[in-house]
């Protein structure tokens, strides 16, 4: 006698529902709510940058250029455009911001390069009392608020006569980009075997043949991280340059784009050039190098 099994019912209801992955749903929605929430209006100013000034006040507004136009960055370098807006002093100042705002960052990521490279090497590599006092307080010196230190920079550069200068702006902004470089510095270099120093030593390396040619080549992602952490903070810095500077013999970009509200003549399409123009070194920046400040990064968070 053979005994007859029952089919089994496909189970629905409930534990049908617990299939569905609603953590990872969940986590796309936020995500893509947080990324239209930071690239939207990025990229509406971007879009207004292409459109003409009729259609950037248009009512109801235009969100698409109708009429799409380069006129308003081309406007930045032609001095008849400039003469035409007698009472825009920011668009005649815009590319003179962005050539002092590269000078500045540029020098300001190379100082702190050379200043922090020898200083996080002796950190991961030497032994010495009080290392870990010493680098708290760098990330302490850090933590203090850049209005609290304003007035003591500007009495101690004017009294150098460093205002209105690139080497005071360099000089100040190093003081608070130098430690966070030391840091992501001291955490890469410690996930360097010291093997290769050893090897270097062997085949007659010197100390410094050891550090130019076989320790800095392999840092090249830490190098570029700490490097490109401090041309940003430097290029997007306001505070400081707002007090340091006064002529546009050195003011930053951040300082020109927030003069666009103070002009007579305020063009909204020219402020939105301006602000692009202000965006593009970083972001290119950024995107060139992403995979070595990745890599830079997360090396650097693995063994600290």
């Amino acid at each position: 006698m053979t005994a007859t099994v029952a089919p089994t019912q496909p189970r629905t209801g409930a534990r049908i529902g617990l299939q569905i992955p609603w953590r990872q749903i969940a986590t796309y929605a936020l995500a893509i709510f947080f990324a239209c929430y930071l690239l939207v209006p990025f990229l509406w100013i971007v879009l207004t940058s292409f459109m003409t000034e009729a259609d950037a006040l248009s009512v109801p507004p235009q969100w698409v250029p109708a009429n799409p136009t380069l006129d308003n960055y081309a406007g930045f370098f032609n001095p008849t455009t400039q003469q035409r807006l007698q009472g825009s002093r920011a668009v005649e100042e815009t590319p003179r911001g962005l050539l002092n705002s590269m000078i500045v960052a540029f020098s300001t990521a190379l100082l702190n390069l050379s200043l922090a490279t020898l200083a996080a090497y002796s950190f991961a590599r030497l032994r010495f009392r009080g290392s870990q006092l010493l680098l708290m307080l760098y990330l302490v010196s850090r933590m203090v608020p850049g209005v609290v230190i304003i007035i003591p920079f500007f009495l101690v550069l004017r009294t150098l006569g460093l205002l209105d200068s690139y080497l005071g702006l360099i000089l100040s902004y190093t003081t608070f980009t130098l430690p966070f470089t030391i840091w992501i510095l001291k955490d890469y270099f410690r996930t360097i075997p010291r093997d290769l120093e050893d090897a270097a030593r062997v085949d007659r390396c010197n100390w410094f043949q050891m550090i130019w040619r076989v320790f800095l080549p392999i840092s090249t992602p830490g190098l570029v991280a700490a490097g490109v952490f401090a041309f940003m903070t430097a290029w997007n810095e306001f505070l400081f340059a707002l007090f340091l500077t006064n002529t546009i013999k050195s003011k930053t970009i951040p300082l020109i784009v927030a003069n666009f509200a103070n002009d007579l003549d305020v063009r909204f399409t020219f402020m939105a050039a301006a602000g692009v123009l202000a965006v593009i070194p970083p972001l290119v920046l950024a995107l060139i190098f992403q995979r070595l400040i990745v890599q830079g990064l997360a090396a650097g968070s693995v063994k600290g």
